[in-house]
């Protein structure tokens, strides 16, 4: 066994001790025991990538609406327009007629 302590151990102190706080004594026995069964597993944390995402444009700015012309299979020109968010008007609700 290795007796150096690493960081998991401090973040595992941590997680018991957050979950002592906000839940009490039971809350700190569930997180310890979470914290035994993962290790028993011997189950490694994942490493997340950062994740990138590029554009060909800046982005619209949507408060004017959005706009999109698209090129129907027979040559025609297709144009579809959402309008700005919040100002969509609201369905028509029928009323119940009560008989």
């Amino acid at each position: 066994m290795n007796d150096r302590p690493n960081s998991n151990d401090s973040d595992d102190a941590n997680m018991v001790r957050r979950a002592a706080q906000r839940y009490g004594t039971v809350g700190a026995m569930l997180a310890g025991g979470m914290v035994a069964f993962d290790r028993l597993l011997g189950r490694k944390p994942k490493e997340e990538p950062a994740v990138v995402i590029e554009a060909a444009t800046e982005p619209e700015d949507i408060n004017d609406g959005i706009s999109l012309t698209l090129e129907q299979p027979d040559g025609e020109p297709l144009q579809v327009f959402a309008p700005p968010p919040g100002r969509r008007r609201s369905r028509a609700r029928r009323r119940r007629r009560t008989s």
